[in-house]
Parts: structure tokens; C-alpha cells; sequence
């Protein structure tokens, strides 16, 4: 197998050469691992995140017993009303089930924000798991915390046992996303990561679009859930076949372990093993890592305030990674509770995000980081305001809708990378966790925007639309990337 040298300013092989010789770059190890670890868990995490649009979709009402008459008039609250009926697409939804109209009607995106706090807590949690104890334990105990709440849900019996189960679900997908998207980044190549970072968004697509046909054949609150819940039990298989990161093992010691994995790793690749066993590469790698440690001084969170360059940063970053919060969850989940079609709505928004992603990844590297960002800000900006047209104009709104989900995606799949290209390696941790906090914070208060159509019919478009243009704004602050090297020490920024 040939691999390109990477040298570093003295001529030596890298670290990261070394490794990629070693096992191979993307090879049939890394091929496997992809598709039984991270294709099912992006192609479930969608079922979750945006399962709301199902669980509490659009629902009329009328009171069916008012002062001993039947009423006729849809969708009014009484005081004194006895009962209300329910009229959906669904047999049954959590709206139906708690009665989450008139004073509750808050409630039901109350559940939606819960999902995304536990997404923000799942987040801190499973990545202190994860550098502590393993990449290994972190996507499993995640994994494992899915299939338990996942289990749970058609079971609750009162909507704040469902609310319970909603975080428990959220951040168990925290765990799931980060902990196994780290895990494949670092047992793949340099060279293959940009693809890596493309690839691995592809089966979050592929699952919007199957969500529409589960939920199309699975018409209660309760059958969805158990629908969401079944793919979960491929979990289990985890335990006993998913490896430890080599890199994390080599990073706190555990030679011994990290060679056997390499090893294993290298034998499935059809790599010849080092003449000099693999335990001495494992140990090369473990000096070549101290050394470059010593160089480094260690940041702190701290430094993205006080220093200018990379506070000007920090604040950019964290407004556009607020904006796509707010614009992909709460324009997505408002454009699929709010369509004639929601089936329709939903299959097609998954459908378009397919060949999206990898435009998103052509013109990100054609034309750059902040192009790439600002142009789908644009093109999300008036697809967005598009949906203020009547339902007459349903089949316009339809592809606009579902180009302006297909946007949200892409941008969020190139400001991850834009994020990481902007700090330097002893600072880009922290700020990416900054970052990710406020799209959850985004995310959580997303549902209550939709709900300002109680107001008026227009406001949440034109909401949905307006916010892009302060990501524009912020992007404009932002230096381009594309092509230059990653700093990896603060006086380099």
C-alpha cells in the first residue's frame, strides 16, 4: 500500500505518516467500522431530533360537548368544554394523548426543547466520558442509554414521564453522534477526513427522508416510538466487537492494547506487519506524541475572550452556529407540522439533502469555507420567507421548504470544518464545544418560534428567514481557510 509522506520542518515522518503506513488509510478495517457503527447511528438520530413533526403534528380540534350541545367550530378553546375531538393524519399523537391544546398547547414544544437540552447535556457528559474512559465507552454507554429510552417511550403513561424520556433521548444522541464520529476520525488517514466528514453526513439524509415512510405506515405516537426503538437492539452488538481508538490508547498509555488493535487492524487491511513488531511502531508513535505535546502550551477558555484574534472568532463562530440551530431545527420542524403533505414535506426535505451534502463539500472546497456558508445562508434566507405564500402555492412552497432544510444541512456540515480550520489545535476543542452549545441553545428555543403563527400565519417564516441574514453578517468577520495550514499554538492565530 503506498501512502504520501508528510514530513515535518526537520524531514522526519509524522506521527500521523507513521500511523496511516501502518494500518492504512480507509481501508476494509475503517470501511466496516463506518458501516456498522456510524450507519445506524445517523440513520436513527433524525427519527429523534426531528421525530416532533410526527409525534405533534398538525392537529384540529373542536369541542364536542359545550352546556350539553355539540359544537361545530374547529379549533376553539372553551373554558367550560367537557371533551374535545382530534383530527390528524395520525390514529393517535401526544397532542391527542395529554390534550395539548389551548393553555397546553405550549407543551408539546416544550418536549421538542427538553429532546435538544438533553442534547447540550449529552454533549458535556458523553465527551468528558469519552476522554476519559475511551472513545470505546462513550459510544457504547451512549448507545446503550438509546435503547433504554428508546424502549421506554411507548411506554409512558403521563407527559412528564415522556419529557423525562425525551432528554434521555436527546443526550444518549449526543453520545452516539460525537462520540462515534471521533472515533472514526481518528482511525482513518488525514488525507480521507475531509471525505470522512462528508460521508458520515450522508445516512443522516437517508434517514429524514425513511422517517416520512415509517411514520406514514406507523400512524400513533405509540407504533412511531416502538419504530424508533427496534433499530436500537443492533446496539447490543457493540459490546463485543468495537475496538478501542488507537490513538486514544497510545495518548494515556496503554501501549500494549494499542498494539494489538493496530495489529488486528493492519492484518484486515492486508498490511504487513512492521519487521520490528507493532508494539515498537505503537511506541514510536507514543514518543512522537510527548514530543509534540511539550511544544504546546495548554489553553484555556479563558484565552477565546482575552486574546482579540481569537475572540472576534469565538463570537462569529458562535452566532452562525446559533443561527443554524434556529434555521435548520426550527424552520425544518415548522415547515413539516405546518405542510398539507406532511409525508410529502418531510421525504422530499431527506431527498434533497442527498445530493446537497456533497455540493456543500464541492463549493466548500472550490470556493471556499465562508462562501460555501454565506451562499447557503442566502439560498435558506428565501426559501425560508417563500413559506409565507398560501397553501394554494403548496407545491412552490414544497420545493422551497425542502431546499431550505437542505441548506441548514449542508451548512451545518461545512461549519464543522470551518470551525476547526479557524482555531489553532490547543484552543480548537473548546471552541468547537462553545460553538455546539449555542446551535443546542438555537435548537431549544426553535419550537417556540414556530409557535408565534398563533399571532399571525406569516411571522414564523419571515423569523426563519431573517435569521440567516445575521449569519451573513457574522460570516463577513471571518477570515476564509480554504488552503492554508492549521495553526496549532495560540501566538500562531
Amino acid at each position: 500500500m503506498k501512502t504520501k509522506k508528510i514530513q515535518n520542518e526537520n524531514g522526519d515522518e509524522t506521527k500521523e505518516d507513521l500511523y496511516t503506513k501502518t494500518v492504512g488509510e480507509f481501508g476494509k478495517w475503517q470501511t466496516l467500522l463506518f458501516l456498522t457503527i456510524a450507519l445506524p447511528i445517523k440513520l436513527t438520530m433524525p427519527w429523534i431530533h426531528f421525530g416532533i413533526i410526527f409525534l405533534a403534528p398538525k392537529t384540529v380540534f373542536r369541542c364536542v360537548k359545550l352546556n350539553s350541545t355539540i359544537e361545530t367550530l374547529n379549533s376553539t378553546c372553551y373554558s367550560d368544554c367537557v371533551e374535545y375531538e382530534y383530527y390528524s393524519e395520525f390514529e393517535s399523537t401526544i397532542i391527542s394523548e395529554w390534550k395539548l391544546i389551548c393553555d397546553r398547547a405550549w407543551m408539546a414544544n416544550f418536549t421538542q426543547s427538553m429532546c435538544m437540552f438533553g442534547v447540550l447535556v449529552g454533549s458535556i457528559v458523553f465527551g468528558f466520558i469519552s476522554d476519559r474512559y475511551g472513545r470505546r465507552p462513550g459510544v457504547i454507554s451512549s448507545c446503550l442509554l438509546q435503547l433504554i429510552t428508546s424502549s421506554i417511550t411507548p411506554f409512558c403513561t403521563n407527559y412528564w414521564s415522556f419529557v423525562v424520556v425525551r432528554f434521555g433521548l436527546g443526550a444518549s444522541t449526543a453520545g452516539t453522534m460525537m462520540s462515534s464520529f471521533i472515533f472514526l476520525m481518528e482511525i482513518v488517514g488525514p488525507a480521507k477526513r475531509e471525505l470522512l466528514g462528508c460521508v458520515y453526513s450522508m445516512p443522516l439524509a437517508i434517514g429524514y427522508a425513511l422517517m416520512a415512510l415509517m411514520a406514514y405506515y406507523l400512524r400513533s405516537w405509540t407504533n412511531y416510538s416502538i419504530g424508533v426503538a427496534l433499530p436500537s437492539i443492533i446496539y447490543l452488538t457493540y459490546v463485543f466487537y468495537m475496538p478501542e481508538s488507537p490513538k486514544w490508547l497510545i495518548s494515556v498509555g496503554r501501549l500494549e492494547e494499542a498494539s494489538i488493535v493496530m495489529t488486528s487492524a493492519a492484518k484486515f487491511n492486508n498490511i504487513d506487519l512492521p519487521s520490528s513488531g507493532m508494539l515498537s511502531v505503537v511506541e514510536t508513535l507514543a514518543k512522537k506524541g510527548k514530543a509534540e505535546i511539550k511544544t504546546q502550551r495548554k489553553a484555556t477558555y479563558m484565552d477565546l475572550v482575552r486574546l482579540p484574534s481569537l475572540r472576534i472568532k469565538n463570537l462569529c463562530c458562535c452566532v452562525v452556529w446559533l443561527v443554524i440551530g434556529i434555521s435548520f431545527y426550527g424552520g425544518t420542524q415548522y415547515f413539516g407540522q405546518t405542510s398539507i403533505n406532511t409525508f410529502l414535506s418531510v421525504a422530499l426535505g431527506g431527498l434533497v439533502q442527498i445530493p446537497g451534502l456533497p455540493l456543500s463539500a464541492y463549493f466548500s472546497k472550490r470556493f471556499g469555507r465562508r462562501v460555501a456558508i454565506i451562499g447557503m445562508f442566502v439560498i435558506n434566507c428565501i426559501c425560508n420567507l417563500l413559506l409565507v405564500l398560501p397553501d394554494a402555492w403548496f407545491y412552490l412552497k414544497l420545493v422551497a421548504g425542502s431546499i431550505a432544510n437542505a441548506c441548514g444541512a449542508a451548512a451545518f456540515s461545512v461549519v464543522y470544518v470551518y470551525t476547526t480550520e479557524l482555531f489553532p489545535t490547543v484552543a480548537r476543542n473548546m471552541a468547537m464545544g462553545a460553538s455546539s452549545t449555542t446551535t443546542r441553545a438555537g435548537s431549544m428555543l426553535a419550537p417556540f418560534f414556530g409557535e408565534l403563527n398563533v399571532l399571525a400565519s406569516w411571522l414564523p417564516p419571515i423569523v426563519f428567514g431573517l435569521f440567516p441574514v445575521l449569519g451573513i453578517v457574522a460570516c463577513y468577520f471571518l477570515p476564509e481557510t480554504k488552503g492554508k495550514q492549521l495553526d496549532d499554538h495560540l501566538d500562531e492565530s
